[in-house]
């Protein structure tokens, strides 16, 4: 059976229920490319054709009882192949740029909320997703056949990004020849009519109309649908006849063969269903094959026109199509009752296939190969094999998983035989050249003995050769010669084999008597020896012998080669095999394990200060630019180093929330800007030249991508304005250690005072102090107020002279007050000036907060002092300090309402662009700024010295307009007609008493506005009970009325699906409660809680919102780093192991590190030693395995690229109390040396 690779209509079924089900009201947090999860069958080789949606739902916080990752789902959707939810998804690598495709998905869709799923058509494999409510909506469209398609598009389905363009062929109705193109691009409404079987019972271009009432089998009885079998036979019998006239003039005897095989008028009864005008081809190939083994009948019989009635008479048809109706409306049915079951078949695996997957018996389902996976058990899955799952979207989500781990594990294997085939010939190869050098030196050693044995001839007849050769007779004579002499029988002559004279040598055919018994009656071998004219008889076997010790020195020194080789060919072979085995053992543990979700600073270099702040650097020029442009934020600081290769470093300041709401910056400490400039310099070509420098720091502010005139900024680099900030030059030390993810409050508790911020604890203690002071100081003054009245009172009764020394007593009192009351003005004027600084200036060192404790002043200070001498008196100083704030006020005042007025002016000219547009209010406001002095003139002007003196031609979606074809008008008409429907029109069809309760909700001064309800809500709200329809009507008609209601749309989806998940039941009875808990409606606080944690859902992976003014909602970094610790306790729960490269000083207190200092050893080699080392640290410590055993699971589980990718490059590694380890060895090698002794 083959293996089933995508999606038919039946599992579009059953997931487009299941994720109605799951994922409507999520908000759509991002969007990734899924590169890594694709398939080999997508139309895409590239594997861009795969996104992997990160859907999330902020209040499900609160009913998981703070389980935050229950609210988070995955939507895998590949273009051509599937869609479901994920548990194994593995997004494209960190350090890549996301696709174009996915960047436009993100503008368009992130934060908006999954409101519906749709499957168009009739079973057809094309998929509506819905984010979004009224005009703001989108749509996403997933094509599932051919070569698949993924269509974004607005809310009247104008396109507005896709993955492929491509045409459909349209024929006119009046002249058949004629052909017109309908274009799916962007700008154009998505042509469903093409795309789908809503109106069209095909697509290949043919014009037929909307099927009728006896155009599908379903309604025929026994004998129609006989008829129709009998014409569809005999149009196949009418093209197969074309075919083959065709395949006979193009020739080709094999392949004419095969045809005429084929080409024989035969068709199953399921190739027969299977044809789009049958009427129930929708229902596709599994459910077709279904619905004819429950009639009993066989699917796979061919029948021809002659062979009908014996195989399918009208009787059958009458049973075949009664099935049709039961079973396959009743199978479909199940889908939205809830039965979303998946079933994933398979086969067992032969002995062979066993063997050979010894090393995955302990992997899941390493022993059966899956074969197909089904949303519903059918007739012919009866007698199969078979595991089930809890839901549909599990059993897709874990077959492709493992489909990919098992081809992924047949390729290792495959190079697991290469390399031992490999070495199977390299040692054949040895061993026969072995044999070859011996069989040469035997030879050779034979014709030296057969020389000896035959001296005398052998001297003879070189003898014989040179006379004649002396005495000048011609080659030709003396071979004619020697030929005479043989015929003659001359015993000399008959030994010469062959004279090679240009060589001066002959060949001797001498007996080898050697190995000849001359007992018995066989004459000895002849073997052909060839010797020197110039040699003697001895001479030539002395040559020979020399030739031999010389083979066999060679022979000796071969096989010692031969085994060098053959040890090195086992090294190499046995590292491939291994290499091949861990790929078939990772094959299905990467896959069929969960993967965890990557931190956003993950894709960056980066570590954490042993004070708790970020610091995050980029990795090339490209990272240097996203890191400023997206998450340098005001309060940061930006490092750098005037050294080659310096990357962009940002300190991420900390930040927490007011009681006001509003994000307060906290100021950075000197040890994390230490520490940060350290990890910049080693980061950079300091590191492989050894040299010490410093680093600098600014404040983001500083950090500009304006150049000056005349000059530009390449990628990745920044102008700086202001002062630079020097750091101290600081050790080329950086160091390798392993971070633990916490896994409860309670872990992440115990490690609260881990990594302590104690600058940033000395200046809140500070603002303490200073708070008391300031108290103190109040209490003291109300008390001295208070004392010269009890003083007049008790002294009223004195001489008058007394009275007199106590008014002037009281006038001085007074005037004292008075001049500490103006200090007290002065000091709390100053003391506002310094807090505003502290709060522009975000790093405070430790010592500053130590100077500014209050102390007691004696006299006036130097600022009082400045104020006397410049405007005479302190009072006199008070009066014209505040007639200049006065003016400012006013000058400030002034300047709004001239700001105001030029806002109203340059809105009313944005106003119609920026009505649709979402999230560009900052940007208009920045371009109305800029654009305020330039009239209509002047900006026509100057776009036509950008386009080169001459007017732009109109466009229409970034493109020229071109004349739209009759076809493609047509499409964009039916598409509307079909898809976008009218809310007035769907309201008609509710019952009067709910249409009456939904005006009451829309009406605006008495005009019913339907359009304020989405049509496909109403739907949704029809397809309910008429009680619940009542029930959710009335729920939305109280929270009108008791608060205010944005999106009405959105409110009445949510009650819907409320409804359907817990009943309608007890949904207004809360109405006579005044308390908003009982009532069900969320507080203000839960509602600031939810926003809350949508704001960290996005934080997870970098995202910033704003409020729309262009003001960021920075969520502090402390909340997510806080659960990464280095010191993992007994008690704790640990989700996963992260290796960080870090300067060493911030390791001090991780449990594995390794130290890491500038040398030779490249990254690789050098992450796979830390591993090494860091595996053998609590051997070197003493301790025991056992404690610690799962902490070294953890480590052994990260991914080898992710070593790699933290390291830093050309180290020499050396762990902590490594070399007291290695001492105490040497120490223990003389000992026992000393007593073998």
């Amino acid at each position: 059976m083959k293996q089933k690779t995508r999606f038919d209509g039946l599992d579009v079924a059953g997931m487009t229920a299941q994720v109605r089900q799951t994922l409507l009201g999520h908000k759509l947090a991002n969007v990734y490319d899924g590169m890594a999860l694709s398939t080999s069958i997508s139309g895409d080789s590239s594997g861009k054709s795969t996104f992997v949606f990160k859907l999330a739902n902020p209040s499900a916080n609160k009913e998981n009882d703070g389980n935050t990752s229950a609210s988070r789902n995955m939507l895998l959707i590949e273009s051509g192949v599937r869609f479901h939810t994920t548990s194994f998804y593995t997004t494209s690598d960190n350090n890549s740029v996301p696709s174009p495709f996915a960047m436009k998905l993100r503008k368009h869709l992130r934060n908006l909320r999954f409101e519906n799923i749709t499957q168009l058509g009739n079973l057809d494999r094309v998929v509506d997703f819905r984010f979004g409510s009224g005009e703001k909506s989108c749509h996403l469209i997933l094509e599932l056949y051919g070569m698949g398609n993924l269509i974004l598009t607005d809310n009247k389905y104008v396109m507005l990004a896709l993955l492929r363009t491509h045409e459909y062929v349209a024929n006119k109705e009046e002249e058949k020849d004629a052909e017109e193109e309908v274009k799916v691009r962007v700008g154009n409404v998505y042509p469903v009519t093409y795309a789908t079987t809503i109106t069209k019972s095909s697509t290949n271009g043919e014009n037929e109309e909307e099927s009728t009432t006896k155009d599908s089998i379903l309604d025929m009885n026994g004998k129609e649908a006989y008829e129709w079998t009998k014409s569809e036979l005999q149009a196949l019998v009418e093209k197969q006849a074309i075919q083959a006239q065709l395949a006979n003039t193009g020739g080709g005897g094999k392949k004419k063969g095969k045809k005429k095989k084929d080409l024989d008028g035969s068709a199953t009864l399921k190739m027969i269903l299977l044809k789009p005008n049958s009427g129930v081809f929708h229902y596709g190939p599994s459910l077709i094959e279904h619905c004819i083994l429950s009639a009993g009948l066989e699917p796979t019989t061919k029948f021809t026109l002659d062979t009908i009635e014996d195989f399918m008479p009208p009787q059958k048809f009458e049973t075949l199509i009664e099935n049709l109706q039961v079973e396959g409306s009743k199978i479909i049915e199940n889908f939205t009752k809830g039965e979303n079951k998946g079933y994933v078949l398979y086969k067992e695996k032969t002995k062979k296939d066993a063997d050979v997957s010894e090393v995955l018996k302990n992997m899941p389902h390493s022993d059966k190969m899956f074969e197909e996976f089904q949303p519903h058990l059918l007739k012919q899955h009866a007698n199969k094999p078979y595991i089930e799952y809890h839901n549909f979207s599990m059993a897709v989500d874990e077959f492709f998983s493992l489909i990919e781990g098992q081809k992924r594990a047949i390729r290792a294997e495959a190079a697991e035989q290469s390399a031992i085939e490999r070495l199977d010939k390299i040692k054949k190869d040895q061993s026969k050249r072995m044999e070859g050098l011996e069989v040469e030196m035997e030879k050779v050693k034979e014709s030296a003995q057969l020389i000896e044995m035959h001296a005398d001839d052998v001297d003879k007849a070189i003898g014989v050769i040179n006379s004649a050769l002396e005495s000048g007779m011609d080659w030709d004579a003396l071979e004619e010669l020697v030929t005479v002499e043989k015929s003659n029988l001359n015993p000399i002559a008959l030994l010469m084999k062959k004279l090679m004279l240009e060589k001066d040598e002959i060949t001797l055919s001498l007996p080898d008597t050697m190995n000849w018994d001359q007992d018995t009656e066989d004459t000895p071998t002849i073997k052909d020896v060839t010797v020197s004219l110039k040699e003697s008889a001895y001479g030539n076997a002395r040559q020979l012998y020399d030739k031999y010790r010389i083979s066999k020195d060679k022979a000796e020194k071969t096989v010692e080669a031969s085994e060098k080789v053959l040890q090195a060919a086992e090294a190499n072979a046995k590292r491939q095999i291994e290499e091949a085995q861990k790929k078939k053992k990772m094959s299905y543990s990467t896959m069929m394990s969960i993967q965890r979700k990557q931190h956003w600073f993950e894709k960056f270099i980066y570590f954490i200060t042993s004070d708790n702040y970020l610091c995050i650097g980029g990795r090339d020029a490209q990272q240097n630019e996203q890191l400023v442009k997206r998450y340098l934020r005001p309060g940061d600081a930006y490092l750098h180093a005037d050294v080659h290769g310096a990357p962009t470093c940002i300190l991420r300041a900390k930040r927490r929330r007011t009681e006001s709401g509003a994000t307060e910056v906290l100021p950075l400490s000197d040890q994390a800007l230490r520490e940060a400039g350290n990890f910049a310099i080693c980061r950079s070509s300091a590191w492989g030249a050894r040299m010490v420098t410093s680093a600098w720091w600014v404040e983001s502010h500083q950090v500009s991508k304006t150049a000056p005139t005349g000059e530009y900024l390449s990628v990745g680099g920044f102008m700086i304005r202001g002062k630079k900030n020097f750091l101290p030059p600081v050790q080329l030390e950086m160091g390798m250690g392993v971070l633990f993810r916490l896994g409860d409050e309670a872990s992440v508790a115990r490690h609260h005072n881990e990594r302590r911020d104690f600058a940033l604890m000395a200046l809140e203690q500070a603002a303490e102090e200073r708070a008391e002071a300031n108290e103190a100081k109040t209490e003291s003054q109300s008390k001295q107020e208070k004392l010269p009245k009890k003083k007049t009172t008790e002294t009223s009764k004195p001489k008058q002279s007394k009275k007199s020394e106590g008014a002037e007593g009281t006038k001085k009192q007074n005037k004292k007050a008075s001049d500490s009351s103006s200090e007290d003005k002065v000091t709390d004027a100053i003391s506002k000036i310094e807090i505003t600084n502290e709060k522009e200036s975000p790093v405070a060192s430790l010592s500053d907060s130590a100077e500014e404790k209050p102390k007691k002043k004696k006299g006036l200070s130097a600022k009082e002092r400045k104020l006397i001498k410049k405007y005479g008196s302190l009072e006199a100083a008070e009066e014209i300090l505040a007639k200049v704030r006065k003016e400012e006020e006013e000058a400030k005042k002034r300047k709004a309402a001239l700001n105001a007025e030029k806002e109203e002016s340059n809105s009313q000219h944005s106003e119609a662009s920026a009505a649709n547009t979402r999230g560009k209010k900052a940007k208009l406001k920045k371009k109305a700024k800029r654009y305020a002095d330039q009239d209509d003139e002047d900006r026509e002007l100057a776009l036509m010295a950008l386009q080169g003196g001459s007017k732009s031609k109109k466009k229409k979606g970034g493109r020229n307009i071109e004349a739209e074809s009759e076809s493609q008008l047509k499409a964009a008409s039916e598409a509307v007609a079909l898809l976008v429907r009218d809310s007035k029109e769907v309201v008609q069809k509710l019952a009067p008493e709910i249409q009456d309760l939904l005006a009451q909700i829309v009406t605006v001064n008495d005009e019913v506005r339907w359009n304020k309800l989405d049509a496909e809500v109403l739907e949704n709200l029809m397809t309910l009970e008429v009680e619940a329809q009542k029930a959710a009507a009335q729920r939305l008609l109280q929270l009108s009325q008791t608060s205010r209601v944005d999106n009405f749309s959105a409110s009445l989806a949510g009650i819907i699906r409320t409804v359907q998940k817990y009943g309608h039941q007890g949904l207004n009875d809360q109405k006579e409660s005044e308390n908003d808990a009982q009532r069900g409606r969320k507080t203000k606080a839960e509602k600031e809680a939810e926003k809350e944690a949508w704001r960290e859902i996005l934080a997870e992976d970098g995202i910033i919102e704003d409020d729309g003014e262009g003001n960021e909602l920075s969520v502090d970094d402390t909340a997510e780093i806080s659960k990464l610790t280095g010191k993992p306790m007994s008690d704790d729960v640990i989700l996963y192991a992260i290796p960080v490269c870090a300067p060493y000083s911030t390791l001090a207190q991780y449990k594995y590190r390794v130290k890491l200092t500038p040398g030779n050893l490249k990254r690789g080699k050098a992450s796979k030693q830390c591993l090494e080392m860091i595996l053998r640290s609590d051997e070197v410590k003493g301790k025991g395995p056992d404690p610690n055993q799962r902490y070294l699971d953890m480590i052994k589980n990260i991914n080898d690229n992710e070593w790699v990718q933290a390291m830093c490059g050309d180290v020499k590694i050396s762990a902590a109390g490594a070399s007291k380890a290695i001492k105490k060895s040497k120490a223990s090698k003389k000992n026992k040396a000393k007593k073998n002794k």
